[in-house]
């Protein structure tokens, strides 16, 4: 028996192991029946949504309808076994799909797929080396910032295959003045039948919304069948719009609208990514195709870490594992470079309709991957019927619920600071490019934080003990070397104007959580000014961490107490110092909030 217990612990400890790099083995233990269904549903709700969305991404990346379904059905395979939050869907995204376009739209397939390639590289670099807190420099009115921008790009970008016209450009504003250079070239039947898939779209997505009276006869079955429709508008206006050209080509007449371009419709061979490449006439070495593709292989897998680390947050109640999730994700990335993949990323809206589909375990991706590829494998030949103008619809029915308008409302009047971010963030995307735009948003970010520690709020208080007058000084955040000088500053102001140069100046340093040398170093010329004028100075409540520091670099601890120690705190009479209730008659209590103007001594 004990022989037999040994032997169990030995596997379980072993397959513990195994979990912790390959999660599915943990909950493939446990996997029901019951789950097994949800995850059925969920994955065939994924794929009907994935496929269309994966054809429309591709477009906006340059690439073909077949380009778009390799990138989609590998990493959802992989995920299923190697992710670790049921929700996450891998696939295009029209964020990884206008990057793409930016660095290779100029170039051929082959820098696409090289790119993908050293994209899941850079991930894996990162997940290994823990780096998963660099996303975390990109602030939430950053993110804002870039999104509306990208989405507005690709409403703009998308407009002239809505519109049946046909240009190249560099750019938003390029667009914009192409667009408006073409407007006579506007083809009738592309808008209409692009005007007419946004508006079905749209309404279709609040089918699901339709409220149905609980008395109703087959409230639930109806609800359902709504919600099933809803989710699915995408695949459902893409098969009807290709009906109708294909019924156009059947009849032998000419189709009133664009089509895709046809493609190699084969299930895709597995072989490793283009070190070489010819293009236009010209052999690229491998050193000169990354060097073709700029910093894409770097600002891309930023975006797509980021991307997955915060659908991954807004479905997980626990802790997220971040570098973890990297290194799944750049084996998503490499393995689809191997049949031919653009980069991918997690998507929210995937995300939701998976969450919304009852999806259990991640293995709901794998069954979306096979749908996906036997779309791949069976349809491919009838791509070519897909109206230009209907992806683009789906992109722009998609993007356009991506502008983050609330955020200046909640913003307007409440934090100037974050709200100039994102208005700099958004400019610069759409005037320098999105890869600019970005690293200029998160500039601006950190600025703007180290403003904040630069300039903290500070409470000043006169306060009576039994000895006498006193004042409290209390910043209102930490204290670390950008607050030097502003700090000191209001110390000393207070000390002068509100002590009168005699009483006692309290510091409240309860609000730190640390400090740094720079700090000591100005406490120490801070003492140094009062002794000169033989005014007291006393810091109370001081943490631990802060009081080791101080004291350790030449401060005297005769002018710090401790957090432990500042529960009683004597006067130079030594009475305790309490804080009176003042009486009507008497002078009132005084407070201030210190403005940065005040702390110029």
């Amino acid at each position: 028996m004990v022989k037999e217990n040994a032997e169990y612990s030995r596997k379980k400890s072993s397959l513990d192991k195994v979990s912790k790099y390959i999660p599915a083995v943990r909950w493939l233990r446990s996997y029901t029946k019951e789950d097994a269904i949800s995850d059925c549903i969920a994955g065939i709700t994924l794929g009907l949504t994935m496929i269309p969305q994966s054809i429309a991404y591709a477009a906006l990346a340059g690439l073909t309808p077949q380009d778009g379904l390799n990138s989609a059905f590998v990493g959802c395979f992989i995920y299923s076994f190697f992710g670790t939050i049921k929700e996450v869907v891998i696939g295009p995204t029209s964020l990884m799909a206008l990057l793409t376009y930016e660095y290779t739209h100029h170039l051929s397939s082959d820098f696409v797929i090289l790119l993908c390639f050293l994209c899941g590289v850079v991930e894996l670099i990162m997940g290994a080396l823990n780096l998963g807190f660099l996303v975390e420099l990109i602030s939430a009115p950053v993110v804002s910032g870039f999104t509306t921008a990208t989405s507005l790009i690709i409403v703009v970008s998308q407009m002239k295959s809505l519109l049946g016209l046909k240009f190249s450009s560099e750019g938003i504003l390029d667009n914009i003045i192409k667009l408006c250079q073409n407007v006579k070239k506007v083809r009738t039947g592309d808008t209409l039948l692009g005007l007419t898939c946004i508006i079905c779209l749209l309404l279709l997505r609040k089918l699901k919304d339709v409220n149905i009276p609980d008395k109703f006869p087959y409230r639930s079955v109806i609800k359902k069948t709504l919600w099933f429709i809803s989710t699915g508008r995408n695949a459902l206006i893409v098969v009807l719009s290709a009906l109708v050209a294909f019924y156009y080509k059947e009849k032998g007449g000419a189709v009133p609208f664009y089509t895709t371009r046809t493609a190699d419709t084969s299930i895709p061979s597995i072989r490793l990514p283009p070190m070489s490449t010819t293009f236009n006439n010209r052999t690229y070495t491998f050193p000169e195709m990354v060097s073709s593709l700029g910093t894409g292989y770097l600002v891309i897998p930023i975006i797509s870490v980021l991307a997955n680390v915060a659908i991954a947050k807004a479905f997980v109640n626990g802790a997220v594992e971040a570098s973890h999730e990297m290194v799944t994700l750049s084996l998503c990335n490499m393995a689809g470079s191997l049949v031919q993949s653009m980069p991918t990323t997690g998507a929210f809206t995937r995300s939701a309709v998976a969450s919304a589909s009852g999806v259990r375990t991640p293995l709901a991706g794998l069954y979306a991957a096979a749908l996906t590829f036997m779309a791949l494998g069976f349809l491919g030949s009838y791509f070519h019927y897909i109206p230009k103008a209907t992806l683009a619809a789906v992109l722009i029915a998609a993007v356009i619920f991506l502008v983050d308008w609330e955020i200046v409302k909640q913003l307007w009047k409440k934090s100037w600071l974050d709200l100039f971010t994102v208005g700099c963030t958004l400019i610069a995307c759409i005037t320098l490019g999105v890869e600019l735009g970005l690293l200029l948003g998160v500039v601006v970010g950190l600025i703007n934080l180290v403003y904040r520690w630069a300039r903290p709020e500070i409470l000043v208080e006169n306060q009576k003990s039994y000895s006498g007058n006193v004042v409290m000084v209390t910043p209102m955040t930490g204290f670390y070397f950008p607050a030097v000088d502003f700090v000191s500053s209001a110390v000393q102001k207070a000390g002068l104007t509100k002590g009168r140069g005699k009483a006692t100046v309290y510091v409240d340093c309860s609000r730190f959580s640390g400090t740094d040398y720079t700090v000591a170093k100005g406490i120490n010329s801070l003492v140094a000014a009062f002794e000169k004028r033989g005014q007291k100075l006393q810091f109370i409540n001081v943490p631990a961490n802060c009081y080791a520091l101080w004291t350790g670099t030449g401060c005297k601890e005769v002018y710090f107490k401790r957090t432990e120690d500042s529960t009683n705190i004597f006067d130079d009479s030594g009475k305790a110092l309490q804080i009176l209730e003042e009486d009507n008659d008497k002078e009132p209590e005084q407070k201030s909030l210190l403005s940065k103007e005040d702390c110029q001594v």
